[in-house]
């Protein structure tokens, strides 16, 4: 009993502290000011090689792992989803949009727990789903006060947070399914192959400045790579709904970090349905954990 509550512990630690360390991602994505195309290929590059760095380390003198398994390019597939359709949505859409699509990450991870790890899909895992879909239909309803706006990029955005929310869910899902893949090495692969499409995608390659630069690298070499390994092995330690909703943090506190940085501020309708959406994953997650208990 008692080990199994230190691995719940250390399982929350490290979901905790890399959901807090990717709260000023997008900020940095933001104050890169490249394109879409441009911030994968920097993004991806950048990651991909300190994704690789970081295997080496902890791998040590391991040898190779067993890469030419379904689970392992399952994942390296997620990490190009995750890489290519958040750096296109934040280059598109509001922050906060973006966010509270990925704030959908939990309920993705709920079904696929059912699928994948055969865990029973409760009634509240369908009225959670319902409440929140209600929460992201009211975050593209437009400015304050000017009824119904269905701007292409918001909804696009919207989309593209949707896709990251399931491929982080799947990723969890099969990084706490299959203890011996070797998350970090895939990750690795799938932002240089995400970098690799925005390079081939890409109308102009360009270098950008210094200050744009050290943005991009920053979050590219350690805000992403850190933050992602920790909460992909808090995976093996807790279930993914809980990772999932301990990422939620960054709904909540990276558009404050856009606004205090750059001056991009949520509109009403947007901070109202992240007052929805938060509350009921919240209520989701806690029922959830009572009832496996």
């Amino acid at each position: 009993m008692k080990f199994k509550q230190s691995r719940t512990t250390i399982g929350l630690v490290l979901a905790t502290f890399g959901a807090l360390f990717l709260t000023p991602d997008t900020l940095f994505m933001r104050l890169s000011q490249l394109d879409g195309w441009n911030m994968l290929v920097w993004r991806g590059g950048l990651s991909g090689l300190a994704y690789l760095f970081i295997w080496v380390m902890v791998s040590g003198r391991r040898g190779w792992p067993k890469t030419f398994t379904l689970n392992f390019i399952i994942l390296v597939i997620c990490q190009i989803f995750n890489a290519a359709l958040f750096s296109l949505a934040i280059a598109l859409a509001p922050v906060a949009v973006v966010l509270i699509g990925v704030a959908t990450v939990p309920i993705f991870a709920a079904v696929l727990s059912k699928i994948i790890l055969n865990e029973p899909l409760s009634k509240l895992t369908l009225t959670t789903a319902t409440i929140v879909f209600l929460g992201l239909f009211m975050s593209v309803l437009g400015k304050d006060g000017e009824g119904v706006v269905l701007d292409a990029n918001t909804l696009l955005g919207l989309c593209l947070g949707l896709g990251v929310a399931f491929a982080l869910a799947v990723n969890f899902t099969i990084i706490r399914k299959d203890k011996e893949a070797p998350f970090v090495l895939a990750m690795a692969i799938g932002a240089i192959c995400a970098a690799g499409l925005g390079i081939v995608f890409a109308e102009t390659l360009y270098w950008p400045p210094l200050p744009n630069m050290a943005a991009i690298a920053l979050t590219g070499m350690f805000i992403l790579p850190l933050s992602f390994v920790t909460l992909s092995y808090a995976a093996r330690y807790v279930s993914s709904s809980t990772v999932s909703l301990i990422m939620l943090s960054e709904t909540v506190l990276g558009p404050l970090w856009v606004w205090w940085g750059i001056g991009e501020s949520p509109s009403i309708m947007m901070l109202i349905s992240g007052a929805i959406v938060l509350p009921a994953l919240a209520v989701f997650l806690i029922y959830e954990s009572q009832r496996r208990a």
